[in-house]
């Protein structure tokens, strides 16, 4: 017989079509594992928050249960895109939800799946339509959780104004019902990131104040008995930074993921990478349940295998007060750590410490002048993520730049011409700490002159929540305008040496306020742009 071409490629695609088939195959459904899961999901709970806050609770469940310390969640780092993910097992390519914008009624693109509300299936219907005997339960905050998903089968659903009466009644109807799957959203440790800040200690206590109350519902659940028949897992949707969350840094992108309960493994520190939309499906894993054949996410098996290697892990330390700017000195910084048989090493001069080149912290530290300080933890031979504080610290001398203050509702940067000024004064740097402000609706408008030593490629960076724009020599350098949350826009400009004009404009909208400028240059390593370099 003759070989045509048209023989190799029939063959070919019959064996691709056979390929697709098998990596397609629907997941082997499992076993069921455990008679209940429960998902506890922090609003704003990120790796670094979590680190740093006490957490004595959620310790004991780590060292009784496993870690995945520095999971991801998905971009946009923000709510709505993430909270579905951690329910449907898909992201925003998949589930349709792009930003915090999206509506059912106002959509981009469909999902690639739909219930017949039009959302992507999620863990609830997945028990719903293979477990049909089962109980869910829906406890939630924030107000715009319920769109995201059809709740149509869902058997309790109860929306709360506050988080501890939220996470009680979830509690108590959880003993009393007992169902398959309980969801509890709490959303004040996020609230509590856009007011004070995610470095603050109102955000660390926010963290520890829910760890009480998670502690407590385990306890009950091991004296009922019902830990041992029960998975739980407790993560975030994003992290944040400043006092916002949106963009693309890590401290808005990590994630811890908990998972305790019947079956896993003690003590497991997970290495491998791990995202928020295993979660979903790792919980489906427990009942015995398939997710849709469209997900991406898997089982984090390795949690429930009693010879998964453990990984190291130790948490970065406490510093207080957080990096920024302080008028005088001496400022006193104290360190802490939430872990036990630790130690602390630390540098003043920018310098990574170790144990061999790094002093060891005993007691609070006194700063008398702007000082780059580095630290980390260290245990067993193995060291935590360098925490990298710089601290501004003023002689009480009047600063260089000088700022007008204007009021009024803004969405991207007005024209000053055009507005009245409120009030007026003098900073050391661009930023708010020095400008009595309300809280929304401002803009600040700062001007000083830009000395530099040497003459070559300079890179301006705006970090700012909202809109805030760098010129210099009347030119606009750094565009970073529009109503946003915390976010950085850099540019890159030839600049002989000499004196230059510089001017940042600002404004605030709602939400989280910043505004910070850096600079990265010749003989110039990247740092805040501090009144030594103005003349």
């Amino acid at each position: 017989m003759k070989i045509t071409g048209n023989f190799w490629i029939a063959i070919f695609l019959l064996a691709s079509m056979l390929i697709i088939s098998i990596s397609c195959e629907e997941p082997t459904t499992s076993d069921r594992k455990v008679k209940h899961t429960i998902l506890i999901g922090l609003d704003a709970f990120g790796t670094r928050g979590f680190q740093k806050a006490a957490t004595p609770y959620m310790n004991k469940m780590i060292a009784n249960g496993a870690i995945a310390p520095f999971a991801r969640c998905l971009l946009p780092t923000n709510s709505s895109p993430n909270w579905t993910a951690m329910l449907t097992g898909v992201g925003p390519l998949q589930h349709g939800v792009y930003d915090n914008d999206w509506e059912r009624d106002k959509q981009i693109w469909p999902p690639v799946i739909a219930t017949e509300e039009g959302v992507y299936p999620s863990l609830i219907n997945w028990i719903k339509d293979q477990i049909p005997s089962s109980k869910v339960h829906f406890f939630y905050e924030w107000g715009g959780l319920a769109r995201l998903f059809d709740l149509s089968k869902v058997d309790k659903i109860y929306r709360g104004e506050k988080s501890d009466d939220i996470f009680e009644k979830a509690v108590d109807a959880f003993f009393e019902e007992q169902p398959d799957f309980l969801f509890l959203n709490i959303d004040e440790i996020d609230h509590q990131g856009h007011d004070k800040g995610h470095d603050s200690e109102a955000y660390f206590n926010a963290i520890s104040h829910f760890d009480s109350l998670i502690g407590n519902f385990v306890q009950r659940l091991e004296a009922s008995g019902l830990m041992d028949e029960t998975l739980l897992i407790i993560t975030g949707d994003h992290g944040g930074i400043n006092t916002g969350h949106g963009g693309t840094t890590l401290n808005e992108i990590e994630i811890p993921i908990i998972i305790y309960g019947a079956g896993v493994k003690k003590g497991l520190v997970l290495s491998k990478p791990c995202y928020i939309y295993d979660v979903p499906v790792t919980l489906a894993y427990a009942l015995g349940i398939t997710p849709p054949k469209a997900g991406i996410g898997r089982p984090i098996l390795e949690a429930f295998d009693q010879n998964s290697i453990s990984a190291p892990y130790v948490p970065m330390p406490l510093i207080s007060p957080t990096q920024g700017f302080f008028a005088t000195s001496p400022l006193v910084v104290e360190m802490s750590v939430d872990a036990t048989d630790v130690d602390i090493f630390y540098s003043l001069d920018g310098s990574i410490p170790t144990k061999e080149s790094g002093k060891v912290y005993s007691i609070p530290i006194q700063l008398k002048e702007s000082t780059l300080l580095t630290s980390v933890t260290y245990k067993n031979g193995v060291y935590s993520r360098p925490e990298i504080n710089q601290y501004r610290i003023g002689n009480g001398e009047n600063g260089k730049i000088s700022w007008d203050y204007y009021e009024g509702n803004f969405s991207q940067i007005p024209d000053f011409n055009k507005l009245n000024i409120v009030k007026s004064g003098t900073s050391k740097e661009f930023s708010l700490k020095e400008i009595p402000s309300r809280s929304d609706h401002f803009a600040v408008k700062f001007e000083a002159t830009l000395q530099l030593k040497e003459s070559g490629k300079y890179t301006f960076f705006s970090q700012s929540d909202d809109g805030s724009k760098i010129l210099i020599n009347g030119k606009v350098v750094v565009d970073n305008d529009g109503s946003h949350s915390s976010q950085l826009k850099k540019n890159t400009i030839n600049l002989s040496k000499g004196n230059h004009p510089i001017e940042v404009w600002y404004f605030e909208d709602t939400a989280g306020q910043e505004i910070q400028v850096q600079i990265d240059g010749p003989g110039v390593p990247k740092q805040i742009l501090t009144e030594k370099f103005f003349k």
